[in-house]
């Protein structure tokens, strides 16, 4: 199983690619959004990583996600497998 998330494909969310890309995760297009994926059961993103204000950070999950997310908070998302996995 794979987590996924997805992230819409406009310069603000570059950091976030860029990011995700460190953390060993894959990018791939997906219409206007870019697919973030990894075949480990987590991972973890700070946000002091990206570089983000906090408003762009808490908008990074609005595209989406295949898994559960197991923290979101002003610093850190921590996502994982889903539930069923």
């Amino acid at each position: 199983m794979t987590v996924s998330v997805y992230v819409l494909d406009v310069p603000e969310f570059e950091p976030v690619v860029r990011t995700a890309l460190t953390a060993g995760m894959d990018v791939h297009r997906a219409g206007d959004y870019l697919e973030l994926t990894t075949q480990d059961r987590e991972v973890v993103l700070r946000r002091e990583e990206t570089g983000m204000r906090p408003a762009l950070w808490h908008a990074m999950l609005t595209g989406g996600l295949d898994g559960r997310i197991v923290a979101f908070t002003p610093d850190v998302v921590h996502l994982a497998e889903g539930a069923g996995a």
